[in-house]
């Protein structure tokens, strides 16, 4: 069971988010965005989950004051409780897809008392950041804002189809590297991994890595998929540099599922970026649901 510490949200903010990993902060310019989640509402008597990720500081954000917080099941988490904020920091690894139960009680006295959510727990890239919780009745303010991030992932849809439909009519090869303008002078340079840090984690084995750089970055990992495993494809990815700067990861290929014993290249291309990242970047690959990742440190690119 963890114990609230008391004190002063700005403070506990800064503690906790200095201890985070470096893949927590966005590279973008994008407001954060918060989940609504409306306490009370729970389907099939199941309460609502919260997606967290070792290391990672998820704030839950509550239209009521808290007294307290308990939070039990696999793991050990670090906590602060400043009145309506509740910071979350799982500090040790656990099995991925496991639970745990936050018990969080209300500081007005008022029915009900307390509340029950269940803590998933994730890949670092899948965690959770923000998320917003109403005991009482969800404000107009909660939803202009799930509204404004309706229409802003409405728009992404829109700009990458837009994309999809110019790449049509674009021939293929070097010469639509070319024309798209992925391809400069300076052609695209190519470098090997070279000292990469494996994850003590891993289930699948390292073969190999290239990576190539354009006007967006290519991300070549080889890997084998050991005897008497299950089989494993990739479905997402994401790449965090030193200063928690994460670039924006456009498309993860995987031709096939990985079945035990078989060897295959994963891709992992980032939209375009704009002057030379700052390395060695950490690229992180999981399966469907974020199961059994592949973390791979101190990659550098050309």
């Amino acid at each position: 069971m963890s114990v609230p510490t008391p004190l002063p949200i700005p403070l506990a903010l800064a503690l906790l988010l200095a201890a985070e990993p470096t893949r927590a902060q966005p590279a973008t310019c994008r407001e954060p965005t918060e989940r609504p989640v409306e306490l009370g509402a729970e389907r099939c008597g199941r309460p609502p989950e919260i997606r967290v990720g070792e290391g990672v500081a998820t704030v839950l954000r509550f239209d009521t004051p808290l007294m307290r917080a308990e939070v039990s099941g696999p793991g050990r988490f670090r906590q602060v409780v400043d009145r309506e904020l509740l910071i979350l920091v799982p500090e040790e690894p656990v099995a991925d897809e496991s639970r745990a139960t936050l018990t969080v009680y209300f500081a007005d006295g008022a029915v009900p008392i307390q509340a029950t959510l269940q803590l998933v727990i994730e890949t670092p890239a899948r965690a959770e950041r923000q998320v917003e919780l109403f005991r009482r009745a969800r404000t107009a303010a909660s939803f202009q804002r799930e509204l404004l991030e309706t229409r802003r992932v409405l728009q992404e849809v829109r700009e990458e189809n837009a994309r999809l439909r110019a790449a049509q009519a674009r021939p293929g090869g070097l010469m639509g590297l070319w024309v798209s303008g992925d391809m400069g002078r300076t052609g695209v340079a190519a470098r090997e991994f070279l000292d990469v840090r494996e994850h003590a984690r891993n289930s699948l084995v390292l073969r190999s890595g290239l990576t190539f750089r354009a006007r967006s970055i290519l991300v070549v990992v080889g890997l084998k998929n050991p005897l008497g495993a299950k089989p494993w494809q990739a479905t997402g990815a994401a790449l965090v540099g030193p200063d928690g700067a994460e670039l924006k990861v456009a498309r993860v290929w995987a031709p096939a599922s990985l079945n035990p014993g078989d060897e295959m290249d994963v891709l992992v291309e980032t939209e375009p970026v704009e002057g030379a990242p700052r390395g060695p970047f950490t690229l992180t690959l999981w399966a469907e649901d974020g199961k059994r990742p592949i973390i791979l440190g101190n990659i550098e690119f050309p």
